[in-house]
């Protein structure tokens, strides 16, 4: 693993930078616009130490994960991983335009740099804007933007809004057969999830 070291010569881990973002963001979410205002509402911990897992200076203890996730709101699993839902307990909308933003650039970027360049043709948007979204998952994703990226990415109308097994890490714990049939489901429209649910109705009731 590749250690960054800053100007003042304290060692970054990359993890540990991710990890510090989601944090800050977390912070940032719940109204807190500096660390220190945020550490009033923390435990009596060491003064540098909110600071310090911000700047990827430190590896946070899932215990400490826990108490920023409990104070901000958030799902300690998002801030340690970068998966799954970023509010505690639910799967906002902004959450799931995130989350199928990054899949679709990706899956861009991965493909060719053409298709990297056409994305930002579509959807409108600078390689500075981009990157702001893809940095913050709290930067918000409006209707008309929502609907260039599915354009951009040769998705159906409000696929963005919704949940998908390819751009959920969660769901790779799941059998390979469940996959294949929740990713058929979302790429298709709701006359033809109707008529797919229909039949497995019919299927589960034979004996």
């Amino acid at each position: 693993m590749t250690n960054l070291t800053s100007s003042s010569g304290r060692t970054k881990d990359p993890i540990a930078i991710g990890i510090g973002k989601r944090i800050a963001q977390a912070r940032k979410m719940a109204g807190f616009k500096t660390a220190r205002e945020f550490r009033k509402h923390l435990p009596k911990w060491p003064e540098n130490r909110l600071s310090w897992y911000e700047a990827g200076y430190s590896m946070p203890h899932p215990g400490d994960v826990m108490i920023i996730a409990s104070s901000t709101g958030t799902s300690a699993c998002w801030i340690m991983f970068g998966l799954g839902p970023i509010r505690s307990g639910e799967r906002d909308l902004q959450a799931v335009r995130y989350q199928n933003l990054t899949y679709l650039y990706r899956q861009a970027n991965e493909t060719s740099a053409t298709r990297s360049r056409a994305f930002l043709t579509v959807t409108k948007l600078g390689p500075e804007q981009l990157t702001a979204h893809l940095d913050n998952p709290f930067q918000r994703i409006g209707e008309r933007l929502a609907r260039r990226i599915e354009k951009a990415g040769d998705k159906p109308r409000h696929w963005l809004d919704e949940q998908h097994v390819e751009s959920d890490g969660l769901c790779a714990s799941f059998p390979d057969e469940l996959r294949e049939l929740m990713t058929i489901y979302s790429d298709m429209d709701d006359k033809n999830r109707t008529t797919l649910l229909e039949m497995a109705r019919v299927l589960g009731r034979d004996p």
